[in-house]
């Protein structure tokens, strides 16, 4: 009997190419050995979404909720939520029955045999402002009124700022028959929050595992003349950092100033650097939008001196996860301010700086040992910053190697951990 996983928490409308390998890595890693998925999120349709695996597109079912007004009833997450404290509380078969008939959202989780959360990989916390927090603790309670219990995938845990959103978290993980982090202090916060447990597991994030695919052509600005440089530095530029968070008043908390920061570390490191730098988008949208990369590297570009900014190029392909993936295997140094924009570097034994606004970077570099990798902003200012990238940059071919053996270590630990997973829902 072929075995269905329900997946939570993976949007696939969205322009962040983060979330969208965290999706592409879950999907695949969860169909192996010919299990059956399908994606259960906020969306505006349920039309089957196409991940890609190697050459072949494949097209995965979409069970989708809404929180428009304009939304069909049966697909409105308000009324999910009803239906399913109904469902738990009025246990009578031939009522769960109309229940389920009426509401796609609870019938697909009945006939699933696993039904996993992974949160976007970093939203199991308030950092975001509650409004994200609470609309996942209502997608993930559904789970749990419905099926009695879920597992969480690979993701961070905390911080928790509100104590609401603690005792929320808590409630969730108690409740969940396997919690899995991607990272050793992420494991002892829900470890915490769980009590005394066995079911807290550890593993890399699942992105180690996405399949890298090379372009036929990586479109730049200015375009590039003949083959790829040997010696080209990537650097990610967040757009939601560089416009001072959905607030766009240092919601982080950060103690630089970022956009100032960008712009001495580009000048810094092509006074030595013999090649080019590419500025490398991660999150996509209009102009306007606080989160959009492609904006901000733009406007990084424009402000250096021309002297720089004529070794300074921007990927403007909109790629997917995977293909952004290869583009960035191809440089010989990254710096990352996206957490997958980093994982994408250092999964392929590419030497990587993060430039962090949040607790999840260190934990996610520990895994691959280059922990010391990660230059915290909330931490440091301006100069104490740029001294810590710049001397990680002339220490890039001494960690070269054993980074490259440890990521291939990483992947094999991911899928040992999914496989102990299905393993043990076997069992259960």
């Amino acid at each position: 009997m072929t075995m269905r996983v329900a997946i939570l928490g993976t949007p696939v409308s969205a322009g962040n190419r983060g979330v969208l390998a965290l999706g592409a890595s879950l999907a695949n890693l969860c169909s192996a050995d010919g299990r059956e998925v399908v994606l259960m999120l906020g969306h505006r349709n349920n039309q089957p979404f196409s991940f890609r695996i190697g050459e072949k597109v494949w097209p995965v079912r979409v069970v989708n909720c809404r929180l428009s007004p304009r939304a069909r009833v049966r697909d409105h997450l308000a009324w999910i939520v009803v239906a399913s404290v109904l469902y738990r509380v009025i246990p009578l078969a031939s009522f769960r029955r109309v229940l389920s008939r009426f509401t796609p959202w609870i019938s697909t989780l009945e006939e699933a045999d696993l039904v996993g959360d992974i949160r976007g990989g970093d939203s199991f916390s308030d950092i975001y402002g509650m409004g994200r927090f609470y609309y996942g603790f209502l997608i993930a309670w559904t789970a749990i009124l419905v099926k009695g219990n879920m597992v969480q995938f690979p993701q961070t845990y905390g911080p928790y700022q509100s104590r609401v959103a603690r005792a929320l978290a808590r409630y969730i993980l108690r409740r969940s028959s396997v919690v899995i982090a991607r990272d050793e202090k992420s494991q002892a916060v829900a470890q915490e929050l769980i009590g005394l447990s066995s079911n807290v597991w550890l593993s890399p994030d699942v992105g180690f595992s996405l399949e890298a695919i090379h372009p036929v052509k990586i479109d730049l600005e200015p375009p590039l003349d003949g083959p790829v440089p040997e010696v080209v530095i990537g650097l990610n530029v967040n757009g939601l950092m560089y416009n001072g968070g959905y607030t766009r008043d240092n919601m982080f908390g950060l103690k630089l100033d970022y956009q100032n920061l960008l712009l001495n570390l580009v000048t810094a490191l092509l006074k030595d650097h013999p090649g080019e730098l590419w500025l490398v988008p991660h999150t996509y949208g209009t102009s306007q939008s606080v989160e959009s990369d492609p904006e901000a590297c733009r406007k990084v570009r424009a402000a250096l001196p021309e002297a720089v900014r004529e070794k300074v190029r921007i990927v403007i392909g909109k790629y997917d996860c995977h293909e952004i993936k290869g583009v960035i295997g191809q440089c010989d140094f990254f710096i990352g301010s996206r957490m997958h924009a980093c994982i994408a570097a250092l999964s392929q034994g590419v030497p990587c700086v993060g430039i962090a606004y949040s607790q999840k970077f260190g934990g996610v570099f520990d895994m691959v040992g280059m922990g010391d990798w990660v230059v915290d902003c909330r931490m440091v200012g301006n100069d104490e910053a740029l001294s810590q990238i710049l001397g990680l940059y002339r220490k890039r071919d001494e960690v070269r190697e054993e980074l490259s053996a440890k990521a291939d270590k990483a992947r094999e630990r991911v899928h040992d951990v999914f496989a102990r997973l299905f393993r043990k829902s076997l069992r259960v």
